[in-house]
């Protein structure tokens, strides 16, 4: 007995060991995930896009041959070059720079989303793992009591006290719970496989799970991070941001546009007279203004932006709403579970005591086996509802960990 005692410690401790806690698969896959570092250099690329609004337009330079020339007073004007400078209005760069760098900030929500996202499907396969792990450890029990059952029946048998069928009855039930173990180890690798996926790692790779833990969640908290501090929030503010920074331009790109700039001419002097100034050069100064005439499409990009506000709101109430829905029903899910396992850990009481009277009873009368191997049996399928309704509180709890 001591020896057997000695390595189950001994593999306790191995698996201690060897477990991946939780908390750091999903650091694992967050710094792993291709979609994950797509997103944070779209970012950057994002970034780039306010230095590229907010400089001065490129001036224009023309240049004119005189291929025929035009003949002056002072002379034929062989050719002419000029150059020109939109002239921004003030304030009119920092809108554009406001414009891109709130489309920029909308990207960097998306990897706190996906965060989120990538934590709830690591979570939601661990415990899948763990549910079934803790499956074939019951099962194992479920083993371990048949074999003392067995060695109970076969003393009996050989007093005269028991039949052959208990026997058979034993064997029976042994081959169906080898069976589980059997499906119970192939369903394993669906999670593992979904859990290497998300860390990099090669599908076979074997995950060591760590025993499911008792928490208790404070759900004022989780409702008010649902429906005010979440991500997605920022993200369809900064949406909002965006909105009336465009608002802000369109009033500069409904005034007037002005030019400036310079054109010089060459002027070659005239061989047939002499007046003064022969052969002068022309320098002008010019200056242009493109008056917007038409601003009905202002109007209407103003009216596109108020809409798309009016979108924005609508869009956050259903997703309060939507997220409020899901902590709510998480914590009901929670509480219906404890309910569960409050029942089975009662009907585990009942049965056991009674269990007690029935051993005592086949052992010396050898009588009522097979009502006395349903109950064993049964007592360990309370341990299985436990485990399932535990299973269903992890899932829940991978719900809500999009929530804090």
């Amino acid at each position: 007995m001591k020896k057997y005692k000695l390595l189950g410690i001994l593999l306790i401790l191995q698996l201690g060991v060897q477990a991946q806690p939780l908390d750091e698969l999903i650091q694992q896959a967050k710094e792993f995930n291709p979609g994950l570092k797509a997103m944070q250099l779209e970012y950057k690329a994002a970034l780039q896009k306010a230095e590229q609004v907010d400089d001065w337009p490129d001036p224009t330079v023309n240049l004119g041959l005189g291929v025929l020339p035009i003949e002056t007073r002072l002379g034929a004007q062989r050719f002419r070059v000029g150059v020109s400078q939109m002239i921004p209005w003030k304030g009119s760069l920092k809108a554009k720079r406001n414009v891109a760098n709130a489309m920029a900030e909308i990207q960097s929500y998306n990897d706190e989303i996906r965060e989120k996202d990538i934590e709830n499907a690591i979570r939601s396969a661990y415990s899948t793992l763990q549910f079934l792990e803790s499956q074939k450890q019951i099962i194992n029990q479920r083993l371990q009591v048949l074999n003392i059952l067995e060695e109970l029946s076969k003393s009996n048998i050989s007093s005269g006290k028991g039949k052959l069928s208990d026997a058979l009855f034993i064997e029976r039930t042994r081959k169906f719970l080898e069976a589980d173990i059997d499906l119970i180890s192939k369903k394993i690798e669906q999670p593992t496989i979904l859990i290497n996926r998300w860390i990099g790692k090669e599908v076979d790779n074997k995950i060591i799970v760590t025993q499911m833990i008792e928490r208790n969640e404070n759900k004022v908290e989780f409702i008010h991070y649902a429906t005010s501090d979440h991500p997605q929030y920022s993200k369809l503010e900064t949406y909002r941001t965006a909105s009336n920074s465009k608002i802000d331009l369109i009033q500069y790109d409904a005034k007037p546009k002005i030019r400036v700039g310079i054109d010089y001419s060459y002027i070659d002097a005239r061989n047939d007279v002499t007046i003064p100034g022969n052969g002068r050069d022309v320098i002008m100064p010019i200056g242009s203004v493109s008056i917007p005439l038409h601003k009905g499409k202002y109007s209407a990009i103003r009216q596109e932006e108020q809409i798309k506000q009016e979108a924005i709101d609508l869009k956050i109430q259903e997703v309060q709403d939507k997220y409020s829905t899901e902590v709510n029903l998480a914590f009901s899910r929670l509480e219906y579970n404890n309910e569960v396992i409050r029942k089975y850990e009662s009907l585990k009481e009942i049965t056991k005591e009674t269990l007690k009277l029935m051993r005592t009873e086949y052992a010396s009368e050898g009588t009522k086996f097979e009502e006395l191997l349903r109950l064993e049996m049964e007592l360990i399928d309370y341990d299985l509802e436990i485990t399932k309704a535990k299973y269903d509180q992890e899932l829940s709890h991978a719900i809500l960990s999009k929530y804090k």
